[in-house]
């Protein structure tokens, strides 16, 4: 896994910001439509909101997300409200398919799958998924102990915060080491003993599991 870290955000947004220019040009050179999994959590606000800016193909970009908690989208906790908050903001043509498709989580986690398999393809692999990576060394809604991390068939599931019993629903391994690129986006040095063993591929941890090709651990240390 490349790991590349940056002491200031303005220094972090520019290099995510051409490189996801580039990761989209290259995807439409040799197909109709690009498709990227977005992360929820603070960390990637910031760049959701330079990446809103932009002038890109957005027509042509459809963003999804990696997984959400089980809450309505206007929730402050939304990951789906944080985005359309952000990235979406201003942008008329933004593409966005977020997983209240039903008012029951299993039937939508469901509902998602059979979205991505009409949409992406089958199998659906994506062109950039971005992850982060949790202090207990979860990833997306994958967390330590999760019944999630055992699926094998389907590339969405359910999965409950250890802590709070609060239902989320995530994309699985399957799916997201199909991914043509991962992006880890971290901040702050507090992760710093997780990332390692995130680096390591350790099985210990969820994050560790994440075995596609081409990853990148994109760190703000600042």
């Amino acid at each position: 896994m490349d790991v590349i870290s940056f002491e200031r955000l303005e220094e972090w947004l520019v290099y995510l910001t051409l490189s996801f220019k580039e990761i989209v040009k290259t995807s439409l050179s040799h197909k109709p439509i690009c498709h990227v999994a977005l992360s929820g959590g603070s960390t990637p606000v910031p760049f959701y909101e330079r990446l809103c800016t932009e002038a890109l193909p957005w027509e042509k970009i459809c963003f999804w997300l990696g997984d959400e908690r089980w809450v309505p989208s206007e929730d402050p906790q939304s990951n789906e409200g944080m985005i359309r908050r952000t990235l979406g903001a201003t942008n008329k043509e933004f593409q966005f398919y977020g997983w209240h498709l039903s008012e029951e989580p299993s039937q939508a986690a469901a509902l998602y799958e059979k979205m991505l398999l009409e949409k992406v393809g089958n199998p659906p692999v994506f062109d950039l998924i971005l992850l982060g990576i949790g202090e207990d060394g979860h990833t997306a809604s994958l967390f330590p102990d999760s019944k999630a991390l055992e699926e094998k068939e389907h590339y969405t599931a359910l999965s409950l915060q250890p802590s709070s019993g609060q239902i989320r629903l995530t994309f699985t391994f399957p799916l997201i080491n199909m991914a043509h690129q991962i992006w880890f986006l971290v901040s702050g040095n507090k992760k710093q003993p997780i990332i390692e063993k995130v680096l390591s591929a350790s099985p210990e941890i969820p994050a560790g599991k994440v075995i596609a090709k081409n990853k990148k651990l994109i760190w703000l240390k600042a």
